[in-house]
C-alpha cells in the first residue's frame, strides 16, 4: 500500500465514514434557539450567537496501476530501438485541489535503461500519445478528479531478444510539501524480435457521462514486432477457430444494442460474443446485451500460420448505453485483452483502462407542504390560520395584525446525487419580521440545509410576524431553494396573504423628474457594482391620477439577483427606514421618493446587466409605469454580516448580540460598523473584543478569502420601559475592499437585524465552539448556555440546537444550576417526546432539545419554572464529515 493510501485508510478508520470527505474551505455554521414563556405570560423565542468552523484540507492521491520491480504492473514489448507506452491514472483522493509532481526512475535489477523517457498528459485517456498532447512534470487535480498520463520510452538498439528494462513513475503531493508520495508503479519493457502487438483503448466521450448517454469504446493496435503474428485457438460455435482475438468485457450495467464495427490489416474479421459459458458468432438477433461482469464482446481476426505481418493494424469499436437511472458517481472502468501467438508462445496484451463516471446532475423543487413538485391541493392548519394549497402556491384568506402567520414547505432533491440547499426569501413588506425556520417552527435556518439524498425531502417553514399597525396587501412572499452543487439550479414557491386595494395612474421616473410630462428623462442613471454588492437607484413615484392611490414596487433583474425598495424621506437618494413593497398613500399630484436597492449575487461575471423597475397601481393592476437602467458588474468584493438576532431584556437591563462579519472578497476589507436602533432612547454600542465599546466602529479589518471578524453589539435599556416594547436595530457593515490603503470608498456592504423585546424575565443564550478550523473526521464541541438573567420566573424553557450540515451527531449532555427543589434534565429529538436519557443519535439537519422538568411529570409544560439566576449548560459534540 502506498504512503498516501496509508494516510487515507487511517483517516477513514478513524472517521468510520462511507461517504466522501467534506470539501476544504466549507464553513460549518451553527446557532442554538430557545422558546419560553416570560413573566408576563407571553410566548417568546430567542437565539444564540452564530459560531463558524472552517474545514481544512486533507491531502491524498494514488497512481495506478501498481507494481514492483520484480512484479511490474504492466509489461510492453517492441523491437530494439522501438518505443513503448506505459499508461497510468493519477487520482486526487483528498478533499481539495492539489498538484502532483511526477518523475521517473530507472530499474537496477534489469538488463538495460530505457532511453528518451517522457511523460505526457493523455487528455482523451485513449492510452496513446496523440498529436498536440503536451509533456508534463505535474498534474493539478480538483477533489476527486483523475488524470491519464503516459510514460513513453525507447528500447535501446543494442538490446538483445528477451532482455528487459524496468521503469517507475513516482509522484509527490505539492500540498503536503512533497512529503506524501506514491512510488510503487513499476513497468517493464521487453525487447523482442518476435511478433509484438500493441493494444490501446479509448472511450468517447471520456470522463463524465450523463445518465442515458452512450459511450463508444475503440480497441486498436498494430504488429510492431520483428515478425508476423500467429493466431491462437478459439472455440466459436463449438468449432475450433484460429486467429487473433480482441475481447472486451461489457461493463456491468451498460447495454450494447448495435453491432460492433472493425477492421484488420490481414485475415478475416468475425464478430463474437462470450455469453458467460462459450464464444458464439455475434449477430443482431442476439442484441441487446447488458453487461453483468461475465459477458464479452469481441472480434476474431481469422487466419492460418504467420498471417498478420509487421505493420498490420486492427481496430474494434462498439457502443454501450448508460442506464437512464444511473446515480452520480457510478463508475464504468474498462480494459480489453488481445490474444495472439508471437511464433514461440501465446501472448496476452492488456490495454489501458478507460474510466467513465456518471456525472452529478443537480436540481431542486420546493413547494407547499407535502407537495414539493407543485400540483398541491387541500388545506392544513397552523396556529389560528388555515392555509389553502393550490398548484405551486399557498394562501391564507385573512389574517390579523399583531399575529404570526406560518407557511409550511417541502423541498425535494430532484438531482441524481446527494446535495445541500440554501433557502432565501423575497417580498416581505416593510415592518414584517420574517424568518425561515425548521419544521419545528422554532429553530432558525442558518446556512445550507441537508445534505439530502437523491429523491430525499426536507420540511421547513416560513414564519412571519405581522406588525400591529399593518393593513394592505396582497402580500406575496417568494421562497427560493438553490442547489449548493449547482447554484444555477433553483426553484421558487409563493405564499400569499390576500387583501385588496385600489389604484389609478402613475408616473415612475428618476429622482427629480416625475410628473414633468417628459418620458425622455425618466430612466435613472446606470450604476456599477461588485459581485455581492448592493447599488441604489433613486426614484420618484408620482400619482398622475385623480384619486388617492398606493403603488406596488417591482423589478425585473437577471436571474439570481434581488431587489429591495426603501423609502427616501428627504429625497437625497439615500435609504431611510425599513424595506417597502409599495408606496405610501399618495394624493393626486403627490409624489414619494424611493430607493431601489439592487443586490448583485456573488460570483456574477463582469459586464452590463439590464434592470427595470415598475410601479403598479394597487387599485387597477393594469395601470403601471416602468423605467430601465443597467448595472455594470465589477470584480469580486463581497462581505456578509450574520446572523439576524432576536432577544429579550428586562428594564433596566443589558443584552449583548454577537455577529460574524465574513469577507468573501479577494482583498482585505476595512469595514465601518453602525446601526439605526435606539428609537426609544435605548443605547447601542459596538465592539470587536467585547471589552472596549463605541457608538460606531471604523476600519474594522477582515482578512480576505473567507476570513472573519466577530462584532459585538451591546444594547442598554433604561428603567421604566413597558413589558412588550420592541426596538429593531439594523447593523450595517460598509466595507472598503482594497489591496492598498483604505480610502472610505465602500465596495461591499451588508446588514444584520437585531430585534429586542422588553420582558419581565429574560433568557440569555450564548454559544461557543472549540475549533474555528477542523479537518474531516475532527470533532466539534459546541457549548450552549441558557440563563435567566431577569428578575422574574420563566416557564416552559426549551433550548434547541441543530446538527449542522456537513457533520454527524456524536453525543449531547447537559447540566443545570440554580433550580429550586428536585428537578430532572430531559432530552428530546422532536421537541415533544421527552426522556431523562440523552439521545444516542440525531439526523444531520435535525435538532436536539433540552429542558428542565421541575414538577416531576416527565414532560415540559408551563408548570416547569426557571427562576432568576438559573442556568442550563448543554454540550453538543458532532463530527465533520
Amino acid at each position: 500500500m502506498k504512503r498516501g493510501m496509508y494516510l487515507l485508510a487511517a483517516l477513514f478508520m478513524v472517521l468510520g465514514l462511507a461517504r466522501a470527505m467534506t470539501p476544504a474551505g466549507t464553513a460549518i455554521t451553527n446557532q442554538a434557539s430557545a422558546s419560553y414563556i416570560d413573566s408576563a405570560g407571553q410566548s417568546r423565542t430567542t437565539t444564540s450567537n452564530l459560531v463558524t468552523t472552517i474545514v481544512q484540507q486533507v491531502y491524498a492521491f494514488t497512481i495506478t496501476p501498481n507494481g514492483s520491480e520484480t512484479n511490474p504492473g504492466q509489461i510492453r514489448s517492441n523491437l530494439p530501438g522501438g518505443q513503448v507506452l506505459f499508461q497510468y491514472v493519477v487520482t486526487n483522493n483528498g478533499n481539495g485541489t492539489d498538484t502532483i509532481n511526477l518523475s521517473t526512475a530507472q530499474g537496477t535489477g534489469d538488463n538495460f535503461d530505457l532511453q528518451n523517457v517522457r511523460i505526457y498528459l493523455d487528455a482523451n485517456c485513449n492510452g496513446n500519445v496523440d498529436a498536440g498532447e503536451a509533456q508534463v512534470t505535474n498534474v493539478t487535480l480538483a477533489m476527486g478528479a483523475q488524470a491519464c498520463v503516459i510514460v513513453a520510452a525507447t528500447i535501446p538498439t543494442t538490446a538483445q531478444n528477451g532482455q528487459y528494462g524496468n521503469l517507475n513513475l513516482t509522484g509527490s503531493s505539492v500540498g503536503s510539501n512533497n512529503t506524501l508520495t506514491d512510488t510503487d508503479n513499476w513497468a517493464r519493457a521487453t525487447a523482442t524480435t518476435a511478433a509484438a502487438l500493441t493494444a490501446f483503448k479509448s472511450a468517447s466521450p471520456s470522463g463524465n457521462v450523463a445518465p442515458g448517454a452512450t459511450v463508444t469504446y475503440t480497441i486498436s493496435g498494430a504488429n510492431t514486432g520483428g515478425s508476423a503474428a500467429y493466431g491462437v485457438s478459439v472455440t466459436v460455435d463449438n468449432q475450433t477457430k484460429t486467429g487473433i482475438l480482441v475481447e472486451d468485457t461489457i461493463p456491468s450495467g451498460l447495454t450494447v444494442s448495435q453491432m460492433p464495427t472493425g477492421s484488420a490489416g490481414a485475415g478475416t474479421v468475425r464478430y463474437v460474443y462470450y455469453n458467460g459459458t462459450s464464444w458464439v458468432t455475434l449477430t443482431s438477433s442476439l442484441l441487446p446485451l447488458t453487461g453483468d461482469g461475465t459477458k464479452k464482446i469481441g472480434m476474431l481476426i481469422e487466419g492460418t500460420g504467420a498471417f498478420f505481418p509487421q505493420g498490420a493494424q486492427y481496430s474494434l469499436s462498439f457502443t454501450a448505453q448508460v442506464p437512464q437511472n444511473a446515480q452520480a458517481g457510478t463508475g464504468y472502468a474498462n480494459s480489453a485483452v488481445v490474444r495472439f501467438n508471437d511464433g514461440t508462445q501465446n501472448r496476452d496484451v492488456t490495454t489501458n483502462t478507460t474510466n467513465n463516471t456518471v456525472g452529478a446532475s443537480y436540481d431542486v423543487k420546493v413547494g407547499p407542504y407535502g407537495y414539493p413538485e407543485g400540483s398541491a391541493t387541500g388545506t392544513y392548519t397552523v396556529g389560528a390560520y388555515t392555509i389553502t394549497r393550490s398548484g405551486d402556491a399557498q394562501s391564507v384568506a385573512q389574517v390579523y395584525s399583531g399575529t404570526n402567520v406560518i407557511f409550511r414547505h417541502t423541498l425535494k432533491n430532484t438531482g441524481n446525487t446527494q446535495d445541500s440547499f440554501t433557502l432565501s426569501l423575497t417580498g416581505a413588506p416593510s415592518g414584517w419580521a420574517c424568518q425561515l425556520v425548521a419544521d419545528d417552527l422554532t429553530t432558525p435556518i442558518n446556512g445550507p440545509v441537508g445534505p439530502a439524498a437523491a429523491g430525499g425531502t426536507y420540511d421547513f417553514a416560513l414564519k412571519c410576524a405581522i406588525p400591529a399597525n399593518y393593513t394592505g396587501g396582497p402580500v406575496n412572499l417568494t421562497v427560493t431553494a438553490t442547489s449548493v452543487g449547482d447554484s444555477s439550479k433553483k426553484d421558487t414557491t409563493t405564499d400569499e396573504v390576500t387583501s385588496i386595494l385600489s389604484g389609478y395612474a402613475v408616473d415612475l421616473a428618476a429622482r427629480g423628474y416625475s410628473g414633468d410630462g417628459n418620458a425622455n428623462n425618466d430612466n435613472p442613471a446606470s450604476q456599477s457594482a461588485n459581485p455581492g454588492q448592493t447599488v441604489y437607484f433613486p426614484l420618484e413615484v408620482y400619482n398622475a391620477g385623480a384619486n388617492p392611490d398606493v403603488y406596488n414596487l417591482t423589478a425585473t433583474v437577471p436571474q439570481g439577483w434581488s431587489v429591495v425598495f426603501y423609502p427616501d424621506a428627504n429625497c437625497d437618494g439615500v435609504p431611510d427606514g425599513a424595506p417597502i413593497a409599495n408606496t405610501n398613500l399618495l394624493n393626486p399630484g403627490q409624489k414619494q421618493c424611493v430607493v431601489a436597492a439592487v443586490t448583485v449575487p456573488a460570483q456574477t461575471a463582469p459586464g452590463n446587466n439590464p434592470v427595470s423597475f415598475t410601479a403598479t397601481s394597487t387599485t387597477v393592476s393594469g395601470v403601471s409605469d416602468t423605467v430601465s437602467s443597467q448595472v455594470a458588474v465589477n470584480l469580486v468584493a463581497q462581505v456578509t454580516l450574520d446572523p439576524d438576532r432576536s432577544g429579550t431584556v428586562t428594564s433596566p437591563g443589558t443584552i449583548v448580540y454577537t455577529h460574524t462579519l465574513l469577507n468573501n472578497s479577494n482583498a482585505a476589507a476595512y469595514c465601518d460598523i453602525s446601526g439605526n436602533g435606539g428609537a426609544h432612547g435605548w443605547t447601542y454600542q459596538y465592539s470587536t473584543d467585547g471589552t472596549s465599546w463605541y457608538a460606531s466602529l471604523a476600519d474594522v479589518y477582515v482578512a480576505p478569502n473567507g476570513r472573519t471578524a466577530t462584532l459585538y453589539v451591546r444594547v442598554t435599556v433604561p428603567a421604566g420601559e413597558p413589558v412588550g416594547r420592541v426596538d429593531v436595530n439594523t447593523v450595517r457593515a460598509n466595507c472598503d475592499v482594497t489591496t492598498g490603503t483604505p480610502d472610505n470608498t465602500y465596495e461591499a456592504t451588508d446588514t444584520a437585524t437585531e430585534t429586542t423585546t422588553v420582558v419581565g424575565g429574560e433568557l440569555r443564550l450564548t454559544k461557543s465552539v472549540d475549533k474555528t478550523s477542523a479537518f474531516p473526521g475532527d470533532t466539534l464541541t459546541y457549548t450552549i448556555v441558557a440563563e435567566n438573567i431577569g428578575t422574574g420566573n420563566l416557564t416552559k424553557v426549551i433550548v434547541s440546537d441543530p446538527i449542522p450540515a456537513y457533520t454527524s451527531f456524536v453525543s449531547v449532555s447537559a447540566t443545570a444550576t440554580g433550580f429550586s427543589g428536585t428537578y430532572t434534565i430531559l432530552y428530546s429529538t422532536d421537541g415533544s417526546t421527552w426522556s431523562p436519557t440523552a439521545p444516542t443519535s440525531a439526523p444531520t439537519g435535525g435538532s436536539v432539545y433540552v429542558a428542565v422538568d421541575t414538577n416531576g411529570d416527565n414532560s415540559i409544560t408551563d408548570q416547569d419554572i426557571m427562576p432568576p439566576g438559573a442556568r442550563i449548560t448543554i454540550t453538543l459534540t458532532v463530527q465533520v464529515q
